[in-house]
């Protein structure tokens, strides 16, 4: 199981390619926080947070993960510091793509998948043909504002490169 960031689905979701993430990892799912930052686009107009709502499952924190988030939320938003707290103590893993989220759950033991390690895997089982991956790319670029390096998308082109976070 698999607990996803605001981040990630959002930029998914901006260039309609939430079908990537399903395919991928099946069930979406969030945390009430994580929610609850998916709402707050909505009361300025924009509509791309209905598809993650619509497609996601949200985790319910227990009273012992509610203390950890309390510890990560300096730290943290409120987002990546409940799903740190629930992937941490049941041993899931995390999809983000803050530089600061990902080290904190890195130092408590929680494995990390970035948006580039989704994208090779999409490359690798054929769900996109590099064509469609470069138009992803820019797509998230024009949409989302996210840049991927280039070193970054040659590590994601090339099969013999395991995927570095």
């Amino acid at each position: 199981m698999t607990i996803f960031d605001t981040d990630i689905l959002s930029t998914f979701a901006k260039i309609n390619r939430l079908d990537l993430i399903k395919r991928l990892f099946g069930t979406i799912y969030i945390t009430p926080m994580i929610k609850e930052e998916l709402l707050a686009p909505l009361e300025y107009g924009y509509k791309f947070p209905l598809q993650i709502l619509n497609d996601s499952t949200a985790i319910m924190p227990t009273e012992g993960e509610l203390s950890l988030y309390s510890n990560f939320r300096t730290k943290l938003g409120k987002g990546e510091a409940e799903a740190i707290s629930i992937a941490r103590t049941r041993k899931l893993s995390f999809v983000t793509n803050d530089k600061v989220a990902q080290e904190i759950a890195k130092e408590n033991g929680v494995n990390i998948i970035s948006i580039q390690a989704i994208l090779k895997a999409s490359l690798e089982k054929h769900f996109l043909s590099q064509v469609e991956l470069f138009e992803v790319i820019k797509d998230m670029g024009f949409k989302d504002g996210l840049i991927i390096p280039e070193n970054e998308i040659k590590n994601i082109l090339d099969p013999n490169k395991a995927e570095s976070d």
